[in-house]
């Protein structure tokens, strides 16, 4: 199988996009993950983010 330097850069391409788009959701949802696997229930998280984000309003 040829795989030529267009291909080749189209293929990198969307393997790093991938990565880095797998590693943004896991940033944004992170919370949420760990909530999952620890003691802390999902209600408690997010109150706690409303309360941090009430603490940068004033």
């Amino acid at each position: 199988m040829y795989l030529d330097p267009g291909s080749g850069s189209v293929i990198l391409q969307t393997v790093l996009a991938s990565l880095l788009g797998a590693g943004v959701i896991i940033r944004v949802f992170w919370k949420k993950i760990k909530s999952l696997g620890g003691k802390k229930n999902l209600e408690n998280v997010e109150i706690e983010e409303e309360n941090n984000s009430d603490e940068f309003d004033s």
